[in-house]
């Protein structure tokens, strides 16, 4: 019985060493962001606009990346993240874009205590990387985003819009879908800076 004991002692002791010494698991993050290389906006509007934070539908909240796979089937990557929360780093590339558009006389970031007559809201209502086709691999990013005037008491939804891009990438692999997520952003936040040009807002 002593002899049985002492076995199972060493057997117990060799895999807990070999639990401590195997390597930790690597993790690889990745940002989610745009970057508007284009010239200002032709004509600011003399109006301040208001960013208020994004958020994203439960399914696209995680930080692990997502996979759409065959039929209805999707897959978290637990080896491959967003560096942050998705839509937290949506909202500084949306602040960024448009104080670079120089579109508005200001654009005032959530959190700070002023009162605009315009602000900016927005919901992530796809995120993922498509690989139902192995072939055709490609990131997919959808933003609703909602322009609302406030004011006496009421407020005015001036814009509500689904804005959705897709883009095949070279592989079906997390830094070619890390790219694809990247330039999926810069286009839907293209289209935004126009469809927010085209209003007639003071």
């Amino acid at each position: 019985m002593r002899r049985r004991t002492q076995l199972l002692l060493v057997a117990a002791t060799v895999s807990l060493t070999a639990c401590l010494s195997r390597p930790p698991v690597e993790r690889t993050s990745y940002l989610l962001a745009a970057g508007r290389d284009g010239a200002p906006a032709q004509a600011e509007k003399a109006v301040a606009i208001k960013i208020r934070p994004l958020h994203a539908e439960p399914l696209f909240e995680r930080r692990e990346f997502l996979y759409r796979l065959d039929g209805e089937r999707v897959q978290s990557d637990f080896y491959n993240e967003f560096a942050e929360r998705p839509d937290a780093m949506v909202t500084s590339a949306l602040i960024a874009w448009l104080r670079s558009a120089r579109l508005f006389a200001n654009v005032v970031e959530p959190g700070l205590p002023a009162d605009t007559p315009y602000w900016l809201d927005g919901t992530i209502v796809a995120l993922y990387g498509d690989l139902r086709d192995r072939a055709n691999p490609a990131a997919v990013i959808a933003i609703q985003f909602y322009l609302v005037r406030s004011g006496a008491g009421n407020q005015q939804v001036l814009l509500d819009r689904v804005l959705r891009q897709r883009v095949e990438v070279r592989a079906a692999t997390a830094q070619a879908i890390a790219q694809g997520y990247n330039e999926a952003l810069a286009r839907i936040l293209t289209e935004l800076e126009r469809e927010l040009a085209a209003l007639e807002l003071g």
